[in-house]
């Protein structure tokens, strides 16, 4: 029940980073399809909006995360270790993005919403945000469960088949909707 949860809640939250991508371009009047690993514009769109739809990625990641972790502070919502734990892989994952390759996501993403946000377009301003929410997600977690270093093993395991299933994930998405979505383009 734990690891099913767990893996829904990663999932659904990637799928709202994809949705948060599209809103602008809808917004816009433009033609965009979310997956649950990629958002796919079907016609182009200006460059300037270009920064507005990666931030709207980041802003659905941000809300994401940081709503499951509010919910998790607060009893009453019911939200266990296993949900926070699932919203907080995409900031866990761009902060090891981060830290090992230098940038939290492929492509141009976090430099486009930097610019959208009037940060400099070369700077690390999304990829801190990320690094900020997954460790308060981290230490919030460990404040209020108080854990022992028997789960060390389990957060191995954890850590490697979540890596495994984010990867399997994208390319799953990728082989299923790039035929349907980019054949046209």
């Amino acid at each position: 029940k734990d690891w099913s949860l767990y893996f829904m809640t990663v999932v659904v939250g990637f799928y709202v980073h994809e949705i948060g991508h599209c809103i602008p371009a809808w917004f816009y009047g433009y033609t965009a399809v979310p997956t649950p690993a990629k958002e796919y514009l079907l016609e182009a769109v200006p460059p300037n909006l270009i920064n507005t739809i990666s931030l709207g990625g980041i802003i659905g990641s941000v809300l994401f995360s940081l709503s499951i972790l509010l919910f998790y502070t607060n009893k009453k919502f019911g939200i266990g270790s296993s949900m926070l734990a699932g919203a907080m892989v995409p900031p866990g994952i761009y902060t090891m993005r981060f830290i090992l390759q230098g940038r939290g996501h492929d492509a141009t993403e976090f430099q486009e919403a930097q610019s959208s946000m009037g940060f400099s377009y070369s700077g690390h301003a999304v990829d801190w945000i990320f690094l900020v929410i997954f460790a308060s997600g981290v230490v919030i977690w460990i404040l209020k469960s108080k854990p022992d270093f028997a789960i060390v093993r389990r957060w191995a395991i954890g850590f490697i088949v979540t890596i495994c299933f984010v990867i399997f994930f994208q390319k799953f998405n990728n082989l299923i909707f790039d035929p349907i979505f980019q054949s046209g383009m």
